[in-house]
């Protein structure tokens, strides 16, 4: 925020002092963990949890920002999903995706082990010019990643941030995730201003 000048109208101090930043432009995928507790009726509450977390971390990047993209998961899944192109959809869109898994006969559709190989192909459709980034979510251990890691960046994901769920320890290759044990809202916060930390100028 700009200093106040010592002399000034009331209607140009006014003005100056609520002068800040302008919003950033971002793009981003949110990949949120459906895998981590395998598949029964609680582990459905606890993915659904996850992506209710989720949609609040989106929720206060929109107010943040000027924010497009879309929610996506790996793990069980009610359907075949294209995780090879993701459309570049506006908040009012984006957050009436449905929950990806609901059902005990779920399958796996894009296993964790496959994640790091689908995003480095993964593209926007349309391209976007805007900052790009992916907001990756969590619960699983190392061994469920297969020896495969999360890259701190991507061709069509440019800023990568981690996210800890269910106590989980760590996220091979994400050094400084944000750990959300609770799914607050002070944690969904936190994980929108690591993002807008890490976004370039």
């Amino acid at each position: 925020m700009k200093p106040t000048p010592k002399h000034c109208s009331p209607y140009l101090c006014s003005t100056l002092a609520t002068t800040s930043k302008p919003k950033p432009t971002v793009t981003c995928l949110f990949m949120v963990d459906y895998q981590s507790s395998g598949i029964s009726a609680s582990a459905i509450v606890t993915y659904k949890a996850y992506w209710n977390f989720a949609m609040l971390v989106a929720s206060k990047l929109n107010d943040a920002s000027r924010f497009t993209g879309y929610p996506d998961s790996f793990g069980y899944a009610s359907g075949i999903s294209n995780h090879s192109r993701y459309p570049v959809n506006s908040y009012n869109v984006f957050k009436e995706v449905p929950m990806p898994a609901d059902d005990l006969d779920d399958e796996i559709d894009l296993d964790l082990k496959d994640v790091d190989s689908t995003l480095a192909q993964a593209s926007w459709q349309p391209s976007s010019q805007d900052q790009t980034c992916l907001i990756f979510f969590s619960a699983a251990v190392e061994a469920e990643y297969g020896g495969t890691t999360i890259k701190t960046t991507y061709d069509n994901f440019a800023t990568v941030v981690g996210v800890l769920l269910g106590g989980a320890p760590s996220i091979p290759g994400l050094t400084d995730p944000v750990i959300a044990t609770n799914l607050s809202d002070s944690e969904a916060q936190a994980v929108v201003q690591k993002l807008l930390d890490s976004l370039t100028d």
